[in-house]
């Protein structure tokens, strides 16, 4: 900070002049060698003298809070990144998950939900449902060959798909192959006409859904106009493939279905029937840990992200961009981060047993230094062997508790979400330190803009003085200067007499 001496002018007013040896050099130079001073520069360095340590304390401050904003911010994404990873462990359905096993995988595909449970079960396929498939009794040369001389035609549906009826109308001169096929398709009538290529000629097949409750019959009224003998298109009675149902025995029920996709057999389990066999499949479905696992190591992840950011933010020596070291000292991030170790190292409410008590207990531990690891072989044996012990250890065996519920033993996952939340929230442990600090550095601005207006009054004031004094100095002068020559001529007088 610059220091200052004391000056009177003509008038007696006192002028505080810095006498720092960067202001006084400032200061010298607007002196002028004999010819009067600069005094609008002198002002404005004297100015800029009394400002410039206020103001680097100000902006200081203001850096220092904007700093905190920041890394309170990056504390808040990556914490949230943890609730992430807790919330994806605190639901019980979050470890439904089922794993299925398959003896004949070409006979049936199956999968599982999360309301399968497990167990063994034995699928024996007698027969996969199958769609009718019908064919025209006429062959075409050509596609665009006209079957009713330009007419229109109707084709009528009837059977177990259409017991009340339906009507088809091929516009006239879209009395083709290509034109019957084409009026099927657009109906939305549940049935796929196509055109097979005989090798000489072509024929029009129509096909349905699968199951004996899609068999349908089919034929056209497409008499030549005025004739009523001679028939151009008709479909045969002999269906080139009957619509059946799909047969088989599930854990030695005999079940049917009118589709191969068959989801009501085994609760929880979707069959996709491929093949027939003569011997059963055996289909074992059990808990899919991998998972589970997935998610454990995932919340491993996260917590130890979150550590290493609490690091960086409170090292003053850390090198990373825009972060590092914005939060040195700061006693919320030490509050913090005791709360989330408390989270991950207290015994779970829910403790199944005094084996499984601990997030430790299922290998997920912390070393000396902090950092959460995963023990693979406890992880291991604790989904593989004691899954219902492990799963209440974490969740509580709860389901979708929210952060407002009072209910007290959520497992360690639910409960440490809850925590977290609050944590987050507005007026939470970190939004509180960023509001603040937010509120600081308005403050911090305002001082600033006082600063601006005080110092240019202060130019002001300056001004004022210096010119007040330049003016009676420059009288000083003119009256020494006169007072000068009266002496040289009295001189001269008498010299010469």
């Amino acid at each position: 900070m610059a220091t200052t001496s004391s000056v009177t002018s003509g008038t007696n007013s006192v002028i505080k002049l810095p006498t720092d040896n960067k202001s006084k050099a400032n200061i010298t130079n607007k002196l002028g060698a004999g010819s009067g001073i600069d005094t609008q520069s002198l002002a404005s360095s004297l100015v800029d003298a009394e400002r410039a340590p206020r103001q680097a304390a100000i902006d200081k401050n203001i850096k220092k809070n904007e700093a905190v904003v920041s890394g309170m911010a990056a504390l808040k994404f990556m914490i949230s990144n943890l609730k992430t990873a807790f919330d994806d462990l605190k639901d019980v359905s979050d470890y439904k998950n089922m794993a299925v096993s398959n003896s004949q995988t070409s006979v049936v595909g199956a999968t599982a939900n999360s309301t399968a449970s497990a167990g063994s079960h034995s699928v024996l396929v007698s027969a996969l449902a199958a769609p009718q498939r019908t064919s025209g009794t006429m062959t075409f040369a050509k596609t665009t060959t006209s079957i009713n001389g330009g007419d229109s035609m109707v084709i009528t549906l009837g059977g177990n798909a259409f017991s009340s009826g339906k009507t088809i109308t091929v516009a006239a001169g879209k009395d083709t192959p290509q034109g019957v096929v084409d009026a099927i398709n657009n109906a939305s009538a549940g049935l796929s006409a196509y055109l097979v290529n005989t090798g000489s000629a072509y024929k029009v097949v129509v096909g349905g859904k699968t199951g004996a409750d899609s068999a349908f019959t089919i034929s056209a009224t497409d008499k030549f106009s005025g004739d009523t003998t001679t028939s151009g298109f008709d479909f045969s009675s002999t269906n080139l493939q009957d619509a059946i149902d799909a047969a088989l025995t599930v854990d030695g029920v005999a079940v049917t279905s009118s589709s191969n996709l068959v989801s009501d057999s085994i609760p929880g389990v979707t069959l996709t029937l491929k093949s027939t066999s003569s011997t059963a499949v055996a289909l074992d479905i059990n808990n899919d840990t991998s998972t589970a696992k997935t998610k454990v190591n995932a919340l491993v992840t996260a917590y130890n992200d979150v550590n290493a950011l609490m690091d960086e933010v409170t090292n003053p020596a850390s090198t990373m961009d825009t972060y590092g070291g914005t939060l040195v000292g700061n006693s919320t991030v030490r509050t913090l981060r005791d709360q989330l170790r408390s989270l991950v190292t207290a015994q779970s409410t829910t403790a199944p047993s005094s084996n499984v008590a601990y997030l430790h207990d299922i290998g997920v531990e912390i070393d000396k230094t902090g950092k959460m690891t995963v023990n693979t072989v406890k992880l291991d044996m604790a989904m593989d062997t004691d899954f219902s012990n492990t799963v209440k250890l974490l969740s509580g065996n709860q389901e979708q508790l929210s952060e407002y519920d009072t209910f007290t033993k959520a497992g360690i996952a639910g409960e440490a979400s809850r925590t977290i939340a609050k944590m987050l929230k507005i007026n939470g442990t970190i939004s509180t330190e960023s509001t603040n600090a937010t509120t600081r550095v308005s403050k911090y601005k305002d001082d600033l803009a006082a600063l601006d207006e005080r110092m240019s009054r202060l130019l002001d004031r300056y001004t004022k003085q210096f010119a007040s004094m330049d003016s009676i100095v420059g009288q000083t002068k003119s009256t020494q200067t006169g007072l000068t020559s009266s002496f040289a001529g009295l001189m001269a007088m008498y010299t010469k007499g």
